[in-house]
């Protein structure tokens, strides 16, 4: 795992050069290039290519892509072989992000189209002996070539082709009859039923059961990306069953270019949680920690309620009080969070969920750090984290500082979009006759000079006296006439 406070620039530095080196391994082995797609090609297809069969990948992270190409693309070239890569390492983060091009295109960084079986069982062993010292993000839905190996391997189309299925359009294969059938990406569906596997049965796991056999069962996944899924389950290790959720990370999933990964951030939301416990209001009680199939779990109570975006998204009428109800308890929770010494680096209405009497409890701190690391590279939401120079990010508090000002503005307003948020709230605030002392606290928020930024508890404290102003009440009755 890489330092996660490098030398000021560095992971400019790391990321200037991978992206120029990657552009002169493109231009030596991807010659052909559709600018409508974000695969570059090895060589155009010819007469005589399948339009199916055994497809090979190679996983890779956005930090071993350039070293595990370095080593597979020649030796494909040798043998003609067609290929396939990303364009870019900013498409291959995306696409081992799960969330852009669907969950089951996760780590596929090189596809290969061999020619024939007897040729794919050729070169898989040769590309796993290339890349055995690398690792890289599991793929979903392919059979594992070999335990711990870079290497997959799918029967499926080589050429897009597609069917209706159930409602839906998908891609589909071609049977021995003739007929078309889904070409599915789901589990165990790497080996269509009419053909035996060539590789031989995919690696076993072998060591005693996990917690995830013995003391949960009936899951249900809420969440699926690149770094980790998310899952109701229950939780049957004590006498009385009882409702949970587990969070996943997984080692190489979403690695960015620090090092860290979903196993790195999930682990550090369970340090986050266990030593906060007592100090932040409203935190998810943890279970139990612990590590499965080279994945971290942390286990946490369940919390039933809406999210505070999706209340703000509701058609129901919402007054001007419980409106700063809302955003009183976001900012006490920014600053009983700052005041434990960390930064959470993921404030937003989609991470607080609401309870009775306009309580909040926040949720989700795989980013959250120390405040005494400076985080060139914040976990975060787009459109949170403000887009400013890497010479000079702000302080970590500083960031969610300006975070809080966005979710306070999208409360206060009822505004989804984040873009130019700061114009939209100016504007809404005078329409809808805002409490100037609050329009006043939420653009200093925004302020473009972090060092301006009022604290979390000081718009704590400003927010506390406008609930308790007489005047808010007559402002809150202007507004329920004008409705």
């Amino acid at each position: 795992m890489a330092k996660l406070s490098p030398g000021l620039g560095q992971p400019d530095i790391i990321t200037r050069k991978a992206k120029q080196e990657w552009q002169r391994l493109c231009d030596s082995y991807l010659p052909v290039r559709d600018r409508a797609s974000i695969w570059r090609f090895s060589r155009n297809r010819r007469c005589g290519d399948p339009t199916q069969g055994w497809k090979l990948h190679v996983s890779a992270t956005i930090l071993s892509a350039c070293e595990i190409f370095r080593v597979v693309a020649p030796y494909l070239k040798q043998r003609g072989i067609m290929f396939k890569a990303p364009r870019s390492l900013a498409e291959l983060h995306k696409l081992n992000a799960g969330i852009f091009y669907g969950f089951g295109q996760v780590g596929k960084f090189i596809t290969i189209y061999p020619p024939t079986p007897e040729v794919a069982q050729a070169i898989a062993p040769k590309l796993h002996r290339l890349t055995a010292k690398y690792r890289g993000p599991v793929i979903p839905y392919d059979n594992r070539l070999r335990s711990n190996s870079c290497v997959y391997y799918r029967y499926g189309a080589f050429l897009k082709r597609t069917m209706v299925f159930r409602g839906r359009r998908v891609e589909a294969l071609v049977r021995p009859d003739g007929k078309r059938v889904p070409d599915l990406r789901k589990p165990k569906s790497a080996v269509p039923l009419w053909l035996s596997d060539p590789f031989g049965p995919p690696p076993v796991r072998r060591g005693s059961l996990t917690p995830l056999e013995t003391d949960y069962r009936d899951y249900e996944a809420l969440t699926q990306r690149g770094r980790g899924g998310i899952y109701r389950a229950l939780d049957i290790s004590s006498r009385r069953a009882r409702p949970c959720i587990l969070k996943e990370g997984r080692r190489h999933g979403e690695t960015d270019v620090l090092g860290r990964d979903g196993f790195y951030l999930v682990k550090q939301e369970a340090r986050f949680l266990k030593s906060n416990a007592d100090k932040v209001s409203g935190l998810p009680r943890v279970i139990a920690t612990f590590c499965a199939d080279d994945c971290f779990y942390l286990v946490m109570e369940h919390i039933a309620g809406r999210s505070l975006h999706q209340v703000l998204a509701s058609p129901e009428r919402i007054s001007l009080h419980r409106l700063l109800t809302y955003c009183a308890n976001m900012s006490r929770v920014v600053a009983e969070i700052h005041a434990a010494g960390w930064a959470w680096h993921d404030c937003k209405p989609a991470n607080f969920l609401c309870q009775s009497g306009g309580n909040l409890r926040p949720i989700d701190f795989d980013g959250a750090c120390p405040l005494r690391m400076l985080d060139l590279w914040p976990v975060g939401t787009e459109g949170y984290i403000e887009v400013t120079s890497r010479k000079r990010p702000p302080l970590p508090e500083q960031a969610d500082l300006h975070a809080l000002g966005v979710s306070l503005a999208q409360v206060t307003t009822r505004t989804a979009a984040v873009s130019k948020i700061a114009a939209t709230f100016s504007r809404k605030a005078k329409e809808q006759r805002l409490p100037g002392p609050l329009i006043e606290t939420i653009q200093s928020l925004l302020e473009s000079q972090p060092r301006s930024r009022p604290s979390a508890r000081t718009v704590h404290g400003v927010l506390k006296e406008l609930l308790a102003t007489p005047l808010l009440a007559i402002q809150c009755r202007k507004r329920r006439r004008k409705a």
